[in-house]
């Protein structure tokens, strides 16, 4: 039996939760009604049940938040995926000012507590943080905001610390024998796609922050900052993958535009969705830590001709369903 384009556009679109940070992206609020969410999910190819029991999952993951309104609930994106999904929607891609230092996210977490952990690192990783050794992350921006709910959640016997690592020189190990972000102990599933402080301690457990490292990082202190970098986030990776979006991009813009309405949404989620999911991996880096030739910029500026040839159609369809669920 041949595939319907709704099915097809199902294989093409991501995970059910990349298709609903698109949607809240391009709705322009905090909130989308249940029925809305629904319609859209189906307009990108997934069957009503499908799409209420994808919206349920969310909500035992913590990653939407629901209110009751008449008959109907909203669904208001929630946690460490809110902080992803406003982190893509505000990045605008300015580098920002070099330091000298990292932001840091320290653990010891007792074995005792392992599902803990691994949650603290995924969430970490997810609001674009990185591995670094085992027990230490990174991050060039304090993100720790997207932190606060898993934060205030520590067990007894965990020890979280947030705090900076200024850069001296020293030896990275841009590519070590043994990478520390594969460790168990020490990295997390980068995703499929933020304010230190005291948190509060919850069951005795340890938040707090600190500093680490010394003063007066320079020249060499950036350059070792930089081999960091490269290391933490797999750069030379990443970099080719987002230049295989540029590919893409370029040949999408000499294309025609398609009709207004669910064409137009899956057009454009088709063509972006892959590409967020891959800059949730870029850090954001201050230009003083990028390898030469970095794409991020140029993919930044194609994703911005995109929205401008298919975004008024796909968000007036977006606000069409709303409206119509209100």
């Amino acid at each position: 039996m041949s595939r319907t384009v709704q099915q097809e556009a199902a294989s093409r679109q991501g995970s059910p939760a990349a298709l609903v940070a698109a949607l809240f992206g391009m709705s322009g609020g905090p909130s989308l009604p249940g029925p809305a969410l629904v319609a859209l999910l189906g307009d990108l190819g997934l069957a009503a049940p499908a799409a209420r029991r994808a919206l349920g999952r969310m909500r035992e993951q913590g990653q939407l938040t629901t209110t009751p309104r008449g008959r109907q609930v909203d669904h208001h994106l929630a946690g460490a995926f809110r902080a992803s999904v406003e982190r893509l929607r505000d990045d605008r891609g300015e580098a920002p000012a070099w330091d000298g230092s990292f932001h840091t996210l320290m653990h010891q977490v007792p074995e005792s507590a392992r599902p803990y952990r691994d949650r603290l690192r995924r969430v970490a990783v997810l609001v674009g943080y990185a591995p670094w050794q085992p027990g230490v992350l990174i991050s060039p921006a304090d993100r720790s905001a997207g932190l606060a709910d898993v934060l205030a959640d520590a067990p007894a016997g965990a020890s979280v610390v947030l705090g900076r690592l200024t850069v001296d020189a020293g030896f990275p190990g841009g590519r070590p024998d043994h990478d520390h972000r594969n460790d168990e102990d020490s990295g997390a599933q980068r995703p499929d796609p933020r304010h230190p402080g005291d948190h509060g301690a919850a069951g005795g457990a340890g938040v707090g922050a600190t500093t680490a490292g010394t003063t007066g990082a320079g020249a060499t202190g950036t350059a070792t900052a930089a081999a960091m970098a490269r290391r933490a986030w797999d750069l030379d990776t990443l970099a080719a993958d987002l230049r295989a979006h540029l590919t893409v991009l370029r040949a999408a813009l000499e294309e025609p535009s398609p009709d207004p309405g669910p064409d137009a949404l899956r057009r454009l989620v088709h063509l972006t969705n892959d590409v967020f999911v891959d800059l949730l991996r870029d850090p954001g880096l201050p230009r003083e830590l990028r390898p030469a030739d970095w794409p991020g910029d140029e993919l930044r500026i194609l994703i911005g001709r995109i929205a401008a040839q298919l975004g008024p159609a796909a968000t007036a369809h977006v606000a069409h369903r709303r409206d119509a669920a209100t």
